[in-house]
């Protein structure tokens, strides 16, 4: 009896270890992009230095929870896919990257899971500091376990400049002057840690 007991609770144990396990995981790749508009053309810039770390719960197949999550990316590594250096130097001008190196998302919690094939789609919530100004955030992950085991992260996300004290620059004595809103799109391939 006692030997049955020992079995069943190590089994239990086993499968609660398959069907659920919680996993570090940290950047492999990336592409983020921030596009805008102005009064005379579009414009849009790629971060060259993104770090993403996670602590995620996993099942056999897909992500199930997130425990902890950050991303921070280097305001100077904001390019502009014109390679303009006058966009670049105004682009961290405008973020204050001399007092505010960093952008900064911090998780703080799930909003909703849903599955859609072998695709995952999170809701979520968190802290985004941008210019030295944090504000709540929500964001769309749609996530799917690769071949390997890593994960891709993807989605897109509009934030309006003045949310977080951001004038939006003008150029030319004011002759071109940048759209408040920018679109955020974003596809990031997560290792194990």
């Amino acid at each position: 009896m006692i030997r049955q007991s020992i079995l069943l609770f190590l089994t239990t144990l086993l499968l609660a270890g398959t069907v659920s396990a919680q996993s570090k995981f940290s950047t492999k790749s990336f592409q983020l992009t921030i596009n805008g508009t102005s009064n005379v053309h579009d414009w849009s810039s790629k971060a060259t230095n993104v770090v993403v770390t996670g602590d995620f719960g996993l099942n056999s197949t897909s992500l199930e929870k997130i425990n902890a999550a950050s991303v921070k990316v280097k305001t100077t590594s904001l390019k502009s896919t014109k390679e303009s250096d006058l966009m670049d130097g105004r682009t961290h001008s405008t973020l204050k990257a001399d007092k505010y190196p960093e952008i900064t998302y911090v998780f703080t919690k799930v909003l909703s899971v849903q599955q859609s094939g072998a695709e995952t789609i999170m809701n979520i919530t968190g802290n985004l500091t941008l210019g030295g100004v944090t504000k709540p955030t929500d964001l769309t992950l749609r996530i799917k376990t690769l071949p390997g085991g890593d994960l891709e992260v993807k989605g897109t996300r509009k934030i309006l400049m003045s949310n977080h004290g951001i004038k939006p620059p003008s150029f030319m004595l004011g002759a071109m002057k940048v759209g408040d809103e920018v679109t955020l799109t974003y596809d990031v391939i997560l290792k194990k840690a």
